[in-house]
């Protein structure tokens, strides 16, 4: 097995060890035993695979870096928030992740936008279809929670808590689509520096560098501007 083949599948191997583990110390890590979570785990333990898949069906190369960012969303979201308890532990855990999530949200979409043809739109088109695009990701997420806690009659949306504080029960699920949308303003200040140094944070990978081109900003320029 060469070097490449144990790369792509890597993120699947350690997903997948990190969701065994995860439902097996659930019981100890929580009071209160959560069913879902034995659903839950080894669904998304197997989502890295979805990468290799399209790289060998739909020639379609995710950037590396991408995989590694969602295969630790994974593991930090589900095995340890959820399975481990870490939203408990952890003050603001959950708010934490739903930032990191608008990050590689941001760049996957633009990825994507890049790879579609979309380096015919104007940069500022291209940056609220992103914006755009993940808070509707982020809508389907607070969807899929609101579903679980019919299912299983959980509280992942924290309802059920803030009424019986007197908040409002509708602030969690507010606050995590800001802060998804805070992770999205952090990625348009990377590519913006991405694109001021000539591509050395992305470098190249999502196309930053040509959208910067297209809308004037040549390397020679940029950098004399810095």
């Amino acid at each position: 097995m060469n070097k490449k083949t144990i790369m792509m599948w890597a993120p699947l191997a350690f997903s997948f060890i990190f969701g065994i583990l995860a439902v097996s110390l659930h019981h100890i890590a929580c009071p209160e035993v959560i069913p879902s979570v034995y659903i839950q785990a080894p669904l998304y333990a197997i989502v890295p695979v979805i990468f290799p898949l399209l790289e060998k069906f739909a020639k379609i190369k995710i950037p590396y870096f991408l995989v590694v960012i969602v295969t630790v969303q994974i593991i930090i979201s589900v095995d340890l928030g959820t399975a481990l308890n870490f939203y408990a532990f952890i003050p603001n855990y959950d708010k934490f992740l739903h930032t990191y999530f608008g990050v590689w949200c941001a760049q996957l979409i633009y990825y994507f936008i890049n790879l579609w043809g979309g380096q015919g739109m104007k940069m500022w088109g291209r940056l609220l279809l992103v914006m755009l695009s993940v808070l509707g990701v982020a809508a389907i997420w607070e969807i899929s929670e609101y579903a679980m806690s019919l299912l299983f009659g959980t509280d992942p949306q924290l309802w059920k808590a803030a009424l019986a504080s007197g908040g409002h029960p509708l602030a969690d699920t507010i606050w995590d689509m800001i802060v998804a949308a805070i992770g999205v303003a952090i990625f348009y200040i990377t590519l913006l520096i991405d694109v001021r140094t000539g591509g050395k944070i992305y470098r190249g990978t999502l196309s930053a560098e040509r959208a910067g081109e297209e809308e004037g900003v040549s390397r020679a320029g940029a950098d004399s501007a810095a």
